[in-house]
């Protein structure tokens, strides 16, 4: 799908990165070959030392489309608040410099935003791969007609299949930046919370979101089940006691010194987020666990 300037608004790709050499040339490449061409790349580097810098120097020789700064930051939603800070289009996505579009993926969203003036954000299906690029699995994808309280299983929304009109971060704000995992997720449910009724979707696999060892996924878990409870019940007013079950059974499988401290501190963090049945519940869980 090809557009010219005339027919739609520029899209400007925001790009957080820190210390990921070995994933953001595919990342960059997947940006600038789409076959729409009328964007600009901004790079947000949080003072990479692994040879990003002098990848993205190349790059931009190559293409004068990327634009990237390099300084220190304080975490990737800062990083992302920096990049919006200097954005010149209409349109704006968030591709992480470990994620990758799919071919056409930007041309379908702004397709689908130009012909419904009155949505303010879109997104599509996603699809984790692992290091190498080979596809795992769908993520959980659903439509935008769900119910705001469906988050609270869990985020539906694959972060990279996300584009948005420059306005709709004017009326939301900036990123969360006391926040280091879920800052997305709270975006979304500001989004649905506020403006539902102009959210659009793209049925089209939009954008592979890799899965590694280093990835926040991966290696912030209790920062996600925390923050995930933090941010539901701001928003929602409730989180059900699952984000910290689940949480429990994945740190099963770490070697975790002394399990009973470990949950006594856990519990002690989110006592005035569930009732007393509740970490009851979590105490007798991770009994059975951790035996």
């Amino acid at each position: 799908m090809i557009m010219d300037s005339a027919s739609a608004p520029q899209v400007s790709v925001m790009m957080p990165s820190f210390n990921q050499v070995e994933f953001i040339g595919i990342a960059v490449e997947s940006v600038l070959s789409q076959s729409f061409t009328d964007l600009e790349l901004i790079v947000a580097d949080g003072g990479s030392s692994d040879g990003t810098v002098t990848l993205l120097e190349g790059l931009q020789k190559e293409d004068g489309r990327l634009r990237w700064f390099s300084e220190q930051d304080n975490g990737p939603a800062s990083a992302l608040n920096r990049a919006l800070a200097k954005v010149r289009g209409g349109i704006v996505g968030w591709l992480n410099s470990d994620d990758v579009y799919t071919p056409g993926a930007i041309g379908r969203a702004v397709r689908t935003l130009v012909d419904d003036p009155e949505l303010l954000m879109v997104y599509g299906h996603g699809q984790h791969i692992d290091v190498s690029g080979k596809a795992l699995n769908l993520y959980p994808t659903l439509p935008p007609d769900t119910p705001l309280d469906r988050f609270s299983d869990g985020c539906f929304i694959c972060q990279p299949t996300v584009f948005f009109r420059r306005t709709m971060s004017i009326l939301l704000g900036d990123f969360n930046e006391s926040l280091r995992t879920a800052f997305d997720f709270d975006y979304w449910l500001r989004a649905f919370k506020y403006h539902q009724n102009r959210i659009g979707f793209v049925d089209e696999v939009q954008a592979l979101s890799r899965l590694h060892g280093s990835c926040i996924t991966k290696t912030m878990r209790r920062e996600v089940a925390l923050e995930g409870v933090y941010v539901l019940k701001r928003h929602i007013g409730h989180a059900p006691i699952h984000w910290i079950l689940t949480h429990l059974e994945e740190m099963k499988e770490s070697a975790i010194s002394d399990p009973a401290a470990y949950v006594d501190e856990l519990l002690m963090e989110v006592r005035a987020d569930f009732s007393d049945k509740d970490l009851e519940r979590v105490k007798r869980a991770a009994a059975g666990l951790f035996q």
